[in-house]
């Protein structure tokens, strides 16, 4: 699902973007630093305080070339994540989908907070919408 090409600001080369009422859209392009995941939650935390209330994430990994799990581990680790309501994953390839299962295995055995978080992957943007209403209705 293509969106407008508008109102997108830039994490290095991923562009990103606030889609009202609650979502922060990401569609990285090439390799994901560690800076690059730190300013992706700098912005969403960012919207989350200037709308009051908890976003969800909508990440497009389809243009992802890569990115390091320890890193994304560190990040996660050291960041509250109060301000996300969710996060979706769509368009990973399956090697995209297994590094993003050890992410997620790890994390989980770390105990660390984002786990507390609904977090899924999708094979499309439109399953991933429709589990983002989904999760609007529930609460």
């Amino acid at each position: 699902m293509d969106t407008p090409s508008d109102d997108w600001s830039y994490i290095g080369a991923h562009p990103i973007r606030f889609e009202p009422p609650d979502i922060v859209l990401c569609r990285p392009n090439g390799y994901l630093s560690g800076a690059d995941v730190r300013g992706v939650l700098d912005f969403s935390e960012k919207r989350a305080a200037q709308l009051g209330r908890s976003i969800f994430y909508l990440g497009d990994s389809s243009r992802i070339t890569g990115y390091a799990i320890s890193t994304s581990l560190q990040i996660f680790n050291s960041r509250p994540t109060q301000y996300m309501r969710g996060t979706a994953i769509f368009g990973a390839n399956f090697q995209q989908r297994m590094q993003n299962s050890a992410v997620l295995r790890a994390a989980r055995r770390l105990g660390l907070p984002m786990m507390r978080l609904p977090i899924e992957t999708f094979p499309d943007e439109a399953s991933a919408r429709a589990w983002i209403d989904e999760l609007r209705r529930q609460s």
